[in-house]
C-alpha cells in the first residue's frame, strides 16, 4: 500500500523490479486509518535520524517529494492472509527499520524459502 496515485507510483515500482506485484494506491489514507496507523508529531519530524534515513532513501531509490499528509503519516508492516492479520509492526518513527523476515517467520503456517 502506498499513498501515491498509480501514475506517480508505477515508475518507482518498475525501477525497483516490482512492476508485476499487487499494490494498493491510497492517496486519501483510508487504509492507513483502517489499519490503525497513527501520525507522528513535529519533534519526531525534526529528528536528524529521520532526515538521514530520508536522504539515504532518496539517494538510493530516487524517492521524490511527499504530499504534506504523508510527512507525518507513520507506516506499518502487515502480514495478511484473507481477512486475518497474522503479524504486524506499527512504526513509532518514520525512520524505523523493522525486521521484515522475522515478521513473516513469526507467523504460523508461512515458511521462508
Amino acid at each position: 500500500m502506498h499513498a501515491a496515485p498509480p501514475s506517480e507510483a508505477d515508475p518507482f515500482f518498475e525501477r525497483a523490479g516490482l512492476a508485476d506485484i499487487a499494490r494498493v494506491s491510497d492517496p486519501a489514507l483510508e487504509h492507513y486509518r483502517a489499519f490503525g496507523l497513527q501520525t507522528t508529531g513535529m519533534a519526531n519530524l525534526l529528528n536528524p535520524r529521520l532526515w538521514m534515513r530520508g536522504a539515504t532513501c532518496a539517494l538510493s531509490y530516487g524517492f521524490g517529494t511527499q504530499p504534506a499528509a504523508m510527512l507525518a503519516q507513520l507506516p506499518g508492516v502487515f502480514v495478511v492472509r484473507g481477512r486475518d492479520i497474522l503479524a504486524a509492526y506499527q512504526h513509532h518513527s518514520p525512520a524505523d527499520r523493522p525486521d521484515y523476515l522475522s515478521l513473516i517467520g513469526a507467523t504460523s503456517g508461512i515458511t521462508m524459502p
